[in-house]
Parts: C-alpha cells; structure tokens; sequence
C-alpha cells in the first residue's frame, strides 16, 4: 500500500467503550481537510445508531 493512507475513526458505546473503527483508505494526496471531518462525523452517527439501538 505504499503511495497510500488510513483515515481512521473509532465509534463507541456510550462516551467510552471503543467498539470498532471506521477508516478510509486513499492516496497520500487526499483532501485531508474535507475527509477528516467526514470520518468523524460517519463514526458519530454510527456510535449514536448503536446506542439507540440497545
């Protein structure tokens, strides 16, 4: 994956408890400044989908 990078996002139970990550792969050139925020937000949504789901 040489030429290539990882954006990562953990999402949660509650305001602690990691239960998994969601991650972007792309090329080192990436629009850090517009991906970032997208990760962050999509794991937010997911951590809020799982709470209310149990």
């Amino acid at each position: 994956l040489s030429g290539s990078t990882m954006i990562a996002a953990p999402f949660k139970i509650g305001h602690e408890k990691i239960v998994g990550v969601l991650g972007v792969i792309g090329p080192t050139r990436l629009n850090y400044a517009r991906i970032i925020p997208m990760v962050d937000y999509t794991a937010k949504v997911v951590s809020t989908l799982i709470d209310s789901g149990r």
